[in-house]
């Protein structure tokens, strides 16, 4: 009986005795009792089974087949229980003395003397099954393999974890016991040395390698060196050629021909392995070229178009699930851990995510600068040329900080990935990084001083009052004299004054005491005399406005916002319009109506600059008012 006094170990050893896994509890306890008071005085640790030896037994069983080690098997006449790793537990303790066992074929059920259900074995014929095995390999609670060896030179059971470390190691050890036989390495030695010319040195090395430590030639398997690679399958074809003529095999020659035919299979298997783990390793190096050209910065749907230098797409041959786990390392895992991980992940406000290499973190900012620059230029252009026809300007025309406001607007809206850039913390990192390096940064490509980052219009070297001019210059002479179009644009302001003042006292005029939506169109007029500033119209006020508290950068979702915006004003005017025409009508009135629509609806109290957003839908209430749009 077993030194151990566990239940389990009871079990297991009683079944060996009666070679069945399957154990009649009654004639067990009746066993283990006698067995217990016969030895516990000599030792003590039986003792506990001497005594109620049922109830002990049944108590304990409940736990083993909780953990699923041991079925119970109830009939009407029969308490039997079923040892779920028996079999498993026979073939793990035969490859245990591998050098005690070199000598013979592997284990089967023959030499266990054993009979496993066919519902317990996964059949592999060795020939065909076994490297597909090898790439797929699946385990089932039972992992027991049945290895079917070609023509008439038997089986082997081994459990599916041993596939392929020990199995190899069992084989190499069944090698060297081959090549330690009297003439059976010189005999190796004098038929491959013409078949591996100029590699006589490495055939004397790997034979002496398998007589002296067997178990090191399986890391050079494992390597598939393409000289070890050729040696295998040299070796393996010249032992199969010379046993196979023989018409009667003896345990020892069997075993060394088994041991060859799992040794080219996996010899093979590993030679391909290397060639795909080189296919894959070369497509990870053109991927971290393609990050390295530009735009620099990719999307997802970017990424799965990479293609080598052959054309080929490199999705097909990393796959799906190898890229994402291949990004995932380089995102989370940095050299050291002082540095950012190799490749980071931008957030664009549309929910994009761009993935950028760090060392062209800064190479991505430039060439954005670039291209945003021109654009930028043309817009304000265009916008201030619009303003100067009107005689009007804007406060961006005179003001640094104001300036640096509306080119941030436009980088919100034209350039979600530069804004989304510029906000992430990631970019003074990686700038700090780089600065920090030996090879520094150069004072063209500073982007932070200390750790706040530089003015947009310093970045992008657009300089106000030098646009201003240029504007200008593309004018003719009596928008740019300041004299002549001051007066003109004082004239244009007093006659816009003077219409204004002339509508609203016609309004007044026409309105009766009595008409609730006459009074509230003239305070709207009135409202919008006190608040569109004189160098705006309340068109590119409202414009203004937007910039102000619509900072969206997806361009779509900016305009679908204001048009969110503007639906919801125009309801509420109309609901009001409706059911409140007897309300009495004063100043605050449009300010009460403002403060109404933005308490409505939740996603407007969530919105920032609530000052810009209060006074875009008065004015917008204003515009409708006045032109008696609702």
């Amino acid at each position: 009986m077993p030194q151990k006094t566990d239940l389990y170990s009871i079990l297991n050893q009683y079944a060996r005795k009666i070679e069945s896994p399957v154990i009649n509890m009654e004639v067990f306890i009746d066993f283990l009792g006698k067995y217990a008071k016969r030895v516990c005085t000599e030792r003590p640790e039986w003792l506990p089974w001497a005594e109620e030896t049922g109830a002990r037994v049944w108590m304990d069983i409940n736990h083993l087949v909780d953990g699923g080690r041991v079925i119970l098997q109830n009939d009407e006449t029969d308490n039997n229980i079923y040892l779920c790793y028996y079999y498993a537990d026979l073939i793990k303790e035969a490859y245990k003395n591998g050098d005690k066992e070199a000598d013979m074929p592997f284990p089967g059920e023959r030499a266990l003397k054993i009979t496993i259900p066919p519902e317990q074995l996964r059949p592999l014929d060795i020939s065909m099954e076994l490297r597909g095995f090898l790439e797929s390999p699946q385990t089932t609670a039972l992992p027991i393999v049945k290895l079917i060896f070609p023509g008439n030179h038997g089986e082997a059971l081994i459990l599916a974890p041993m596939i392929p470390h020990s199995l190899i190691e069992f084989s190499l050890l069944k090698v060297r016991y081959y090549l330690m036989h009297p003439g059976n390495k010189e005999y190796t030695l004098h038929k491959l040395a013409p078949q591996l010319t100029g590699k006589e040195e490495y055939l004397r090395e790997i034979l002496d390698k398998i007589m002296t430590c067997p178990q090191d030639c399986l890391a050079d398997l494992k390597k598939a060196r393409e000289v070890a690679y050729y040696f295998w399958a040299h070796f393996c074809n010249l032992v199969k050629t010379s046993l196979n003529q023989r018409e009667e095999l003896l345990a020892e020659e069997q075993g060394v021909l088994q041991a060859v035919y799992i040794i080219e299979i996996c010899s093979g298997f590993f030679k391909t392995k290397a060639a795909k783990a080189k296919e894959l390793e070369l497509a990870f190096k053109c991927f971290e070229l393609e990050m390295e050209k530009p735009p620099y910065c990719f999307s997802r749907e970017g990424i799965a178009k990479f293609k080598d230098h052959k054309g080929i797409l490199l999705l097909d041959q990393y796959t799906q699930d190898g890229l994402d786990a291949y990004i995932r390392k380089r995102t989370t895992e940095p050299a050291t851990p002082d540095e950012l991980p190799d490749l980071l992940f931008f957030q664009a406000g549309d929910g994009t995510a761009w993935l950028v290499k760090k060392t062209k973190t800064l190479a991505l900012c430039a060439r954005l600068f670039a291209e945003f620059r021109t654009m930028a230029i043309r817009a304000i252009s265009k916008r201030w040329r619009k303003l100067l026809k009107e005689f009007c300007r804007e406060p961006a025309m005179d003001n640094d900080l104001e300036f640096e406001r509306l080119i941030n607007s436009y980088v919100e809206e034209y350039a979600p990935v530069l804004s989304a850039l510029l906000r992430d913390r990631k970019l003074y990192l990686v700038y700090e990084e780089m600065r920090s390096s030996a090879k520094g940064i150069p004072e063209s490509s500073r982007l932070f001083d200390r750790d706040e980052l530089l003015p947009l219009r310093v970045l992008l070297m657009i300089k106000r009052r030098r646009l201003v001019s240029d504007v200008k210059l593309l004018m003719p002479f009596w928008y740019t004299l300041p004299i002549l179009s001051n007066i003109i644009a004082l004239f244009l302001g007093l006659g816009k004054k003077k219409r204004l003042k002339r509508r609203i006292a016609e309004s007044e005029r026409r309105t009766a005491p009595d008409d609730p939506l006459g009074e509230l169109v003239n305070c709207a007029m009135k409202a919008e005399e006190e608040l569109v500033p004189e160098n705006h119209t309340l068109e590119t006020y409202l414009e203004e406005l937007i910039f102000r508290w619509g900072k969206l950068l997806n361009k779509q979702a900016k305009n679908n916002l204001v048009e969110d915006v503007n639906s919801l004003v125009r309801d509420r005017l109309r609901h009001m319009r409706r059911f409140q025409k007897n309300a009495a009508v004063n100043r605050d009135t449009l300010d009460k109506m403002t403060k109404s629509i933005i308490e409505s609806a939740s996603g407007l109290r969530n919105i920032g600059e609530q000052n810009a957003l209060f006074l875009y839908i008065k004015l917008y209430l204003v515009k409708l008012l006045t032109s008696r749009s609702v």
